[in-house]
């Protein structure tokens, strides 16, 4: 599992507690057992769940008609804990590759009970889903960490079906199970709005991830998260994650063929090592930048960051969570994009 820590959950909680009544009680996370979870079922599976922690993440690449180029992340995570309202927090960041800066913004939201079915709305930022199109809505507000207050609108369509990863679900003895499924290649097109208020039409491709289970994560743990769009259709999810210590305590994979196969991989199977690194002028924390990766196939590519500073630290709420992700270019035996996420670097 991937994507947000303890300390934030706990934030979203501590902000909600006391303003709605709660929600009814959950179950403890439970002990692994030998029966198997129940298949993912689309649609229904697309929607929210009663669960511990569930989360819509999306990641893009986007080009105006301009020709100015961005890359965008937008995800909205629901909370569930005994006692306690319902918490919503959403992250949506825009990378302007060609003005070079980064805007990003978090907003929260809690209701008594959780959602059941879509939109999702945090504070005004929207998530509406229907069969295999998307729609997202999210404006900026001027302050610290934007650049520029982008407003996006984008409609998202399939073009591959969606990816299961370890058949769907992966089992956390120690932490709980998590369903996780990914649409790897969307096509995206909108409007996005800049500083001056005007509105470009853009377009480009995105991916997105879905998670969500009767789990939870280790406030001091960390991961690197790779999704990788090659321009021979296809695509790699790489997950690596790290003990407190930076010790790697479990590796997953998948490589998506051009026809939508999905391949899970082995530990082992993609090998990824950093090549440099980058100081954040705003937390002080040390994160690797730019990553060679040895594919199952022996191809070598090298992942790049399209702009170095893509920290998200939100100096509105201090010590909320910091973690990078940013766009990447792809070189070497492969050419393409991807994004990349880096976790448990700012303490």
């Amino acid at each position: 599992m991937r994507r947000i820590s303890w300390l934030a959950l706990c934030c979203v909680l501590v902000l909600v507690a006391g303003c709605a009544s709660p929600s009814a009680p959950l179950p403890d996370v439970p002990s692994a057992t030998a029966a198997p979870p129940p298949p993912v079922v689309f649609p229904q599976d697309a929607g929210p769940h009663d669960a511990l922690t569930e989360w819509w993440y999306y990641t893009g690449h986007l080009t105006a008609t301009d020709g100015h180029a961005y890359g965008f992340e937008f995800v909205i995570f629901q909370v569930r804990r005994q006692d306690q309202p319902t918490g919503y927090l959403a992250h949506y960041a825009i990378s302007d590759i060609s003005g070079r800066a980064f805007s990003h913004q978090a907003r929260f939201a809690q209701s008594a009970s959780a959602a059941s079915a879509f939109p999702l709305d945090v504070g005004g930022w929207t998530l509406d889903h229907s069969g295999s199109v998307d729609t997202i809505q999210a404006a900026m507000t001027p302050g610290a960490g934007v650049a520029a207050p982008f407003e996006l609108h984008l409609t998202l369509q399939d073009e591959k079906p969606p990816a299961l990863h370890n058949g769907g679900y992966i089992n956390y003895p120690l932490m709980g199970g998590s369903y996780y499924y990914s649409r790897t290649r969307l096509s995206v097109s909108g409007t996005l709005t800049g500083a001056d208020g005007s509105a470009v039409d853009a377009s480009g491709t995105a991916w997105m991830d879905h998670q969500w289970g009767n789990f939870i994560i280790a406030a001091r743990d960390g991961w690197d998260w790779y999704s990788l769009q090659f321009d021979d259709n296809t695509e790699l999810m790489l997950y690596v994650l790290r003990s407190d210590s930076g010790e790697t305590t479990a590796v997953y994979g998948s490589y998506i063929l051009a026809d939508g196969e999905v391949q899970d991989l082995a530990p082992g199977a993609v090998v990824a090592t950093a090549v440099g690194s980058w100081t954040s002028p705003h937390t002080g924390a040390v994160y690797p930048s730019g990553w060679q990766l040895t594919l199952p196939d022996g191809a070598h590519v090298l992942a790049s960051p399209q702009l170095q500073d893509q920290e998200l630290y939100f100096p509105e709420m201090p010590g909320l969570l910091q973690y990078w992700e940013g766009a990447v270019t792809i070189s070497g035996d492969r050419t393409g994009q991807g994004y990349v996420e880096l976790t448990g670097y700012a303490r």
